[in-house]
């Protein structure tokens, strides 16, 4: 991994990060379906490397109405000989398709940050819906293709803890 892509990767974490502090932990009395925040966690599928399932990272950070910011990475198991893609999309969030209000719908764009070889950084194209089991816990299934030099389609399926 050269240090220009460790750099990326470094800032890329840190606005994650530093946009997920500045988020209000408390919910308002009238929330609509589509204002909710999640960290969670799942399988990744695609090109990751010498292996095509490997650990997904997802989240969704609420920045105003249907819009959000969706950080996550995907990357196998081996961290030193494998490839692993930081994702910052923002998307529309589509209101419910269910009378429940349960599946969410999203699209979005993006950049996307490669570590395999040389590095890349491309646009970055998402699109998914999120499931809500319930108040606490979102199950979500989301495919991104990242274009560049090497392009490629990758896709996780998990669940998220909704704060």
């Amino acid at each position: 991994m050269t240090m220009k892509t460790r750099l990326i990767a470094a800032i890329a974490l840190g606005l994650t990060a530093a946009s997920m502090a500045a988020l209000p932990m408390a919910a308002s009395a009238q929330e609509k379906t589509t204002d909710y925040n999640y960290v969670g966690a799942g399988v990744g599928l695609g090109n990751l490397g010498p292996s095509d399932v490997g650990l997904a990272i997802n989240s969704k950070i609420t920045v105003g109405d249907n819009v959000s910011v969706r950080p996550g990475l995907i990357t196998d198991f081996n961290f030193n000989t494998g490839e692993t893609l930081f994702l910052l999309p923002v998307t529309y969030d589509f209101n419910a398709v269910t009378d429940n209000g349960r599946l969410l719908p999203f699209v979005g764009a993006g950049v996307s940050v490669s570590t395999e070889g040389a590095g890349a950084v491309g646009p970055l194209v998402s699109g998914g819906i999120d499931y809500r089991i319930n108040d606490r816990l979102v199950a979500n299934g989301t495919v991104q293709w990242s274009i560049f030099g090497n392009s490629q389609v990758n896709g996780s399926i998990g669940l998220g803890y909704v704060f």
